[in-house]
C-alpha cells in the first residue's frame, strides 16, 4: 500500500513541483536578463582630448577648417564628407559632498544645447570610466529630460531628480551604484558654458567622427576658462561596430590626431574630464574663494567699521 502511494501520488507530485520550479527559475532569469539588457544601454565614447593654449586657438581652428573641410577630408577617404556647425552648451554637473564622481573621473550632468539662441535639445548624461587606463574610452548613458513634472511628484523637488523622469530613476541609480551613490546624494557642483565649433565628418552620409573645438568657461564669477579639442568617434557606430570596424575607426582618428600634433606640437593630450578641469581651476582661484565668502567678508567689514566708529565716538566723548 505504501509503495503504491509513492508511485501514484508522491512521485508525480514531486516531479510536478520540480517542473514548476524550473519554469519559475527560467522566468526569473529571463526577466532579470531583460531588465539588465534594458539598463545596460550605455554607449562607448572614444575620443582624444587635446588641450589648446590660448595664444594659438585661432590658428588651430583655422587649420582644422582648411585641412578637414568638405574637400580636404577626402584626402583621408574619398567617401568622407564634412560640415561645420557652431553651438552653445550649458552643463550643470552634479556630485556628492565627498566629490565621489570627481575622484572617479566620472560625471553626471544636465545639458542644454542652443543653436542660434534657440534651445535645440536637453539631456541628462552619465559619463562613467571603463577599464581603459588611457582614459580615451568611457561609457556614456543618455536620458531624456523630465519636462512635464507632475505636482504630485515630490521627488522632483530634489535638485538632481527634477531632471530625471520617474521611469528612468531606477536605471540612473543602477549606474550610480557602481560608485556607491544614488541620485538622492547628488547636489549641484560646477556649471559651465561651452562655445562649441564642430566639424561633423560622415562616411557615405553616415556619421563617422567629430572634431570639436570647445572654449569652456565657468558659468559663475570669476569665469575661468580653458580650450580643448576633442576628436571623437561616433558613439553609436563605434559601440555597434565589430572589432574590425572599431579598429578601422580608431586608426582614422589616430591619423587625424597625429597630423594635428605634427602641425601644433604645443597641443598636449589630456584626457581629464571637463568637470575635473573646471573644478581644479575653481579650487585654485583666489577670486572664486573671495566670491564664495563675499557675505562673510561684507559682514566682517561692517563689524570692523562699526567698531572703528564706536572707538572714535568714545574718544570724542572723552575729550569733551
Amino acid at each position: 500500500m505504501k509503495k503504491h502511494y509513492l508511485v501514484q501520488v508522491f512521485f508525480p507530485s514531486f516531479f510536478l513541483y520540480l517542473f514548476l520550479c524550473l519554469v519559475c527559475l527560467l522566468f526569473d532569469s529571463t526577466a532579470l536578463s531583460a531588465q539588465f539588457n534594458t539598463m545596460a544601454n550605455g554607449r562607448i565614447e572614444s575620443e582624444y582630448k587635446l588641450s589648446v593654449p590660448k595664444e594659438i586657438e585661432s590658428q588651430v581652428w583655422q587649420f582644422l577648417t582648411q585641412e578637414f573641410d568638405s574637400v580636404g577630408i577626402k584626402k583621408i577617404d574619398t567617401s568622407f564628407s564634412a560640415i561645420v556647425a557652431q553651438e552653445i552648451f550649458y552643463d550643470q554637473y552634479f556630485d556628492d559632498e565627498n566629490k565621489t564622481l570627481f575622484k572617479a573621473k566620472a560625471g553626471a550632468r544636465f545639458r542644454q544645447r542652443f543653436v542660434a539662441d534657440t534651445l535645440a535639445k536637453q539631456l541628462l548624461q552619465l559619463k562613467l570610466p571603463l577599464n581603459d587606463s588611457t582614459g580615451v574610452a568611457r561609457q556614456e548613458i543618455k536620458f531624456n529630460v523630465y519636462t512635464k513634472i507632475k505636482n504630485t511628484d515630490r521627488q522632483a523637488m530634489h535638485p538632481f531628480w527634477r531632471y530625471v523622469r520617474p521611469k528612468n530613476r531606477e536605471e540612473v541609480n543602477f549606474y550610480l551604484a557602481n560608485h556607491d551613490l544614488t541620485g538622492n546624494t547628488l547636489i549641484p557642483a560646477v556649471k559651465v558654458r561651452q562655445d562649441r565649433k564642430r566639424i561633423y565628418v560622415s562616411e557615405k552620409g553616415v556619421p563617422f567622427l567629430t572634431m570639436t573645438f570647445d572654449e569652456v568657461c565657468s558659468f559663475y564669477f570669476p569665469y575661468p576658462c580653458f580650450t580643448e579639442l576633442e576628436l571623437e568617434l561616433n558613439e553609436i557606430r563605434f559601440t555597434d561596430g565589430n572589432a574590425e570596424e572599431r579598429t578601422r575607426m580608431e586608426s582614422v582618428n589616430q591619423s587625424i590626431k597625429d597630423k594635428i600634433l605634427q602641425q601644433f606640437p604645443a597641443l598636449k593630450q589630456d584626457q581629464t574630464p571637463k568637470y575635473n578641469k573646471m573644478s581644479l581651476l575653481l579650487k585654485d582661484n583666489v577670486l572664486e574663494k573671495l566670491y564664495n565668502n563675499l557675505m562673510y567678508i561684507i559682514l566682517g567689514a561692517i563689524v570692523l567699521l562699526a567698531g572703528l566708529l564706536f572707538v572714535q565716538n568714545n574718544k570724542k566723548h572723552t575729550v569733551l
